[in-house]
């Protein structure tokens, strides 16, 4: 019967996604033809690409998987002078020969879309790196707008830039903005007609030259431009295999000839090279259009980032930090919120009320289906918007204060010796902080990393004991009611297991350590309004996609319990629930409602709490246990295009097996410590 639900929900959910194109490839959206005119938005990390994207497209945002990849790509239209233009907003990379999935989709865009248009997004604060990146892509041949963002933030560092001369020097159009007010786009806008054909400004070795040179002689018709030239002559294999594609076997053969015997010239690795000319480049035209005005003190915000990433002010920073999550989720969000929304609204409005209606009814199942032990209202919709929604506003909001304040970062550079004794580097922490989100997004979010171990032991981690938001959220709901030591024990072995399942899985699987590279953005105020915003919009979003899960999840069990169906599986799963892991039989509902949906399951837990089935410990282990399961249906689908059908089974499998076993052996733990009066 479980297999049966699980079933029924991933068709219901795959039915879902589909229905809102979640699950697309871009190349059905038909892009770069048409006649249609498109921009690439391009530039380094945290340059402010995604929100100079939303305000260009504004509403008319869609997203869907590069062809024949896992990362999904933004896009959307935009109108300029009564014409409709396609905008790609592409994921943002460190330098032009990355190698995580991210910065090679970057280059698979350019290497796919050579009749479009370039939207170069800058950094106004770290102006010398964007600049480096700029001239490697001004290689390509393809029109450039240049745009410089957080323009505000380089005056408040005495950063002033001489955007005149930097247009002449550069021979490109610049626009200057503050995307995140909103300053600036249309101004952009305006300029998406004056995109500039740049010609090379880097002087390259003579063996290097006389490559170019000759190869563009033997490829004559084939329209490669000098930078898919340098790329494949650096090693890159995206353009390599581009320069495959372009090119007959017979020119192909003295191209390769060609690039080797540059290669022996080098004294140097040519990748390396590259990037030296193009730094030193950078260097140049920033010594002449940018001045940095001296400091008499360090600011504020400066000081705290600083304090923020070393071990012995940081650790303090981040428990502090965790407190005040603490009252303002669990106090405020958990005790305050639900008690007004699902006790009161709920419970002494709306239920009793509807109680009355369905007593005009004379059919009492349908009273049982809507305010029964496993109705639609007095469950599905009362634990959604009662429970969950109020709680998970509350998280989403403090999370997006963490987000973008660009706290994020600053705690990857504090854990990362820690998080390399897992296999990870100090970015893991990005994908392991957004599990606490969204389990789902988290494990997308694992495309940042380097390297497959890091993408699999990180996809493990997360799906193995990482609480996401909508669970935490029903999670603080029961805490609150319960004794201190429960939360410490509950996040203490969640913690504690990560470490050691992170040790033992970085022993199992082969690799090297990754390297740690991260862009450390601005500590910054983020604005209100649109953390308020952002929080109402994914909390508005899960609603739209829970609640009919909630509610299909409610009825299911409600038709089980009708049946009988309820009390067979109880009775089937007694040994095991009761004998074994020491729960009652009532788990059995909990558990078929967390197979559905994790915070499904929680939700219904609180219903069994306040009637008495569940003490302390019990409710203790079924969280624990819920945490430890396996995770909803659309992380299962995510988890199968990032890492294969294969791992996923091999991991869910795992994860299902060890759950038990280490609820069976957690229950046995706490009952010996209550047994001599510890807890």
């Amino acid at each position: 019967m479980v297999y049966v639900l699980i079933a029924n929900e991933f068709q219901l959910y795959y039915n879902y996604i589909l229905k809102r194109g979640l699950i697309m490839d871009l190349k059905d959206t038909e892009f770069f033809s048409n006649g249609i005119p498109s921009y690439v938005l391009i530039g380094n990390v945290n340059t402010g690409k995604s929100t100079i994207f939303n305000f260009l497209c504004k509403k008319d945002v869609h997203e869907g998987n590069y062809p024949g990849t896992s990362v999904f790509i933004s896009y959307g239209n935009v109108k300029i002078d009564d014409e409709q233009c396609l905008i790609l907003d592409t994921p943002g990379s460190n330098t032009i020969f990355g190698e995580n999935e991210d910065e090679r989709i970057s280059k698979k865009i350019i290497s796919n879309s050579p009749e479009s248009k370039i939207i170069f997004i800058a950094d106004a604060k770290n102006l010398k790196r964007s600049l480096a990146l700029f001239f490697h892509y001004a290689e390509f041949g393809i029109p450039v707008i240049f745009n410089i963002n957080m323009i505000d933030e380089a005056h408040i560092r005495n950063i002033d830039i001489n955007v005149e001369k930097l247009e002449k020097l550069l021979n490109v159009k610049i626009n200057t903005s503050v995307a995140i007010e909103g300053d600036g786009i249309e101004s952009l806008k305006k300029k998406f007609n004056e995109a500039s054909l740049l010609e090379s400004k880097i002087e390259y070795p003579d063996y290097i030259e006389s490559y170019l040179k000759l190869a563009s002689q033997i490829l004559c018709s084939n329209n490669i431009s000098r930078g898919v030239l340098l790329s494949a002559l650096a090693g890159d294999d995206i353009f390599y295999s581009h320069l495959i594609e372009k090119s007959c076997p017979n020119t192909f053969s003295q191209i390769e000839r060609l690039i080797n015997e540059t290669r022996a010239k080098s004294l140097k690795n040519i990748q390396l090279l590259l990037i030296d000319k193009y730094l030193e480049k950078a260097e140049d035209i920033y010594n002449q259009t940018v001045w940095e005005s001296d400091q008499k003190e360090v600011p504020f915000a400066d000081k705290l980032g600083i304090l923020s990433r070393n071990i012995s002010t940081g650790i303090p920073i981040a428990i502090f930090i965790i407190f005040l999550m603490y009252l303002f989720v669990g106090k405020f969000g958990a005790e305050f919120l639900v008690g007004l929304i699902e006790g009161n609204l709920f419970g002494d409005i709306i239920i009793p009320y509807t109680e009355k209606l369905c007593r005009y009814v004379p059919y009492e199942f349908f009273s049982r289906a809507i305010v029964g032990e496993y109705g639609l209202l007095s469950v599905g919709l009362s634990l959604a918007i009662g429970v969950v929604m109020p709680v998970l506003l509350t998280f989403y909001f403090f999370f997006g204060l963490l987000e973008n304040s660009g706290y994020l970062p600053r705690l990857g550079i504090l854990l990362n010796n820690i998080f390399k004794k897992i296999g990870l580097s100090g970015k893991g922490v990005l994908p392991m902080i957004m599990g606490f989100s969204c389990i789902t997004m988290a494990i997308l979010t694992t495309r940042v990393l380097d390297t497959n171990k890091e993408k699999t032991i990180a996809t493990f981690l997360l799906v193995q004991g990482i609480p996401c938001a909508p669970l935490l959220s029903v999670m603080f709901v029961l805490l609150s009611d319960m004794a201190l030591w429960c939360y410490f024990f509950i996040f203490f072995v969640i913690t504690i297991k990560l470490f050691i399942t992170g040790y033992l899985v970085d022993k199992i699987f082969k690799g090297r350590q990754p390297d740690f590279i991260m862009e450390i953005p601005i500590l910054r105020i983020p604005k209100l309004k649109g953390l308020v915003i952002n929080s109402l919009r994914r909390t508005y979003h899960f609603l739209q996609e829970a609640i009919p899960v909630f509610l299909f999840a409610t009825f299911i069990v409600f038709i089980l319990d009708e049946i009988g169906g309820i009390s067979f599986i109880e009775n089937l799963t007694e040994p095991l629930l009761s004998g074994f892991v020491g729960l009652p039989k009532e788990s059995v509902n909990v558990f078929l409602m967390s197979f559905i949906r994790r915070e499904a399951g929680v939700a219904l837990l609180t219903e069994l709490v306040d009637k008495g089935i569940f003490n302390q410990i019990q409710i203790v282990i079924n969280l624990l246990l819920i945490s430890f399961l396996i995770p909803c249906i659309n992380a299962i689908i995510v988890m199968v295009k990032e890492r294969g059908a294969k791992v996923t089974t091999g991991i869910c499998g795992f994860v299902l097996i060890y759950a038990i076993l280490l609820g069976a052996i957690l229950n046995y733990f706490l009952l010996s410590l209550n047994n001599i009066g510890i807890i």
